[in-house]
């Protein structure tokens, strides 16, 4: 008979006979990281995450809008809008919530570009062999692109699309490289396209649903646009679309353009008692549409040439940026200001920035007496608020002529200049092209390209 102190325990196996004892502590020190195991692993969620901290929420202050507010977390009106599920995003009150969410939408959304693609017109004389050899292709290949059963005769004018090389060689077409500066482009900038390829090109494009004016000079094909200080952030797809002068091959290319958030401050106007019948709606918009029909002409000559200048000399008083967000005696934004206003004695002299040809000179009700001056090519200044007019339309000026005075005219809380420039119809930044030649004067390595909430402007 076998026994056993009170320190042990016996384990049996398959048979009585193979019994063996095993002392207490050395069981207790196998079995419990096993029992620890075993209550993590049913305690514990496999999905289990950080907690999420909630969104902030601001309380409306006085003189608050959904606008300002956006501008102080970095945020966009729409957000806060959804967030909130705001009716009508005019109407917040003093002492509101408002859930403001943190998250940061993505700078360059996902954009779908069509692939390149180049159509041939067929000539007298082609056969598929010839334009196999000549595409880099084969001939099947250009069956396939073109549904072409095996015996297809061509006909002269039949358009066919030519697939990538595949055996490429010297002599194959290529299509054009395109290259922008600046990148990215802020809101509010302007940016120029150049187009660089080994054969003529009859070139057309659109970019933010403008229609580009493309030129051609100095070894080189170039064309300007304006950025809408509105325009959000994001990518934007450049269109391009070219005409081969020797070949008649029609190329149609698409690249993305990157357009970065600028910092434009909000203001809020006082407008004195004796001008707020200035603020009617309907006087602002005939004059807008007026101004806009002037600001729209595109003229085929160019008349800048290197950095613009500055319409007033000696020191110069900003008051106002571009960009500038608007509200009027307390208002909501309503819209955002298109040049840049200097403060400066009534009667000092307005000098023409550049070479240009008087589009408009007249006294206009919202931007008081008023000159406009056509650069060519789609670039025009405005000047608002004079005093005195000195240009008569139709007129030819040279650089640093003096085409006015500044005053206090129409819509304005004091003697100032306001000085506007437009690219194509979009308002831009005339500083920037004090500072940046249009194209550039030197032929020089230009930033690679890789593969409108509607608010009426402002011009006060």
């Amino acid at each position: 008979m076998m026994s056993f102190n009170s320190d042990s325990i016996r384990v049996t196996g398959a048979s009585r006979a193979s019994g063996f004892l095993v002392p207490r502590p050395l069981l207790l020190v196998v079995l419990l990281p096993v029992v620890w195991v075993l209550c993590f692993w049913f305690a514990v969620p496999v999905d289990a995450q950080e907690p999420t901290p909630d969104a902030p929420v601001y309380v409306v202050q006085p003189g608050d809008t959904l606008f300002s507010i956006a501008q102080r977390f970095s945020t966009t009106v729409e957000t806060i809008v959804a967030a909130n599920e705001i009716a009508d995003p005019s109407l917040i009150g003093v002492g509101q919530k408002l859930i403001i969410p943190t998250a940061q939408p993505e700078l360059v959304p996902s954009v779908e570009l069509r692939p390149e693609k180049r159509v041939h017109p067929v000539r007298s004389g082609e056969t598929l062999p010839f334009l196999a050899f000549r595409y880099g292709t084969t001939i099947w290949m250009l069956r396939e692109a073109n549904d072409l059963p095996r015996l297809a005769f061509l006909w002269v004018g039949e358009e066919l699309s030519i697939p990538s090389p595949s055996a490429p060689h010297r002599a194959v077409p290529t299509y054009p490289t395109v290259s922008a500066s600046p990148l990215p482009v802020v809101q509010g900038q302007t940016i120029v396209f150049t187009v660089e390829a080994d054969r003529g090109l009859d070139l057309a494009g659109s970019f933010l649903a403008t229609d580009l004016v493309f030129v051609e000079g100095e070894g080189r094909t170039w064309a300007l646009a304006g950025v809408d200080s509105l325009t959000a952030p994001g990518a934007y797809i450049l269109d391009l679309r070219a005409s081969e002068l020797d070949t008649g091959d029609r190329i149609s290319m698409q690249e993305t353009i990157t357009v970065a958030a600028g910092s434009f401050a909000t203001y809020n106007v006082v407008v004195p008692a004796d001008r707020t019948s200035l603020l009617d709606p309907t006087l602002s918009q005939e004059e807008r549409e007026k101004v806009n029909a002037v600001f729209a002409r595109v003229t085929e000559a160019r008349l800048w040439d290197g950095l613009f200048g500055f319409p007033l000399t000696g020191e110069r008083r900003l008051t106002a940026a571009f960009g500038q967000r608007r509200s009027y005696s307390g208002g909501p934004v309503s819209s955002y200001h298109t040049g840049q206003d200097y403060g400066a004695d009534a009667g000092a002299a307005i000098l023409a920035p550049m070479t240009g040809t008087v589009a408009l000179a007249e006294p206009l009700q919202v931007r008081g007496n008023a000159v406009i001056l056509d650069h060519g090519l789609g670039v025009l200044t405005g000047f608002w608020h004079l005093s005195q007019i000195n240009v008569s339309p139709g007129e030819q000026v040279a650089k640093g002529q003096v085409v006015g005075l500044v005053g206090n005219t129409g819509l304005s809380t004091g003697p100032h200049l306001h000085w506007e420039m437009r690219v194509l119809g979009v308002p831009v930044d005339p500083l920037q092209w004090t500072a940046e030649e249009f194209p550039p004067a030197v032929i020089r390595p230009q930033s690679p390209i890789s593969n409108t909430q509607a608010v009426d402007s402002d011009t006060r």
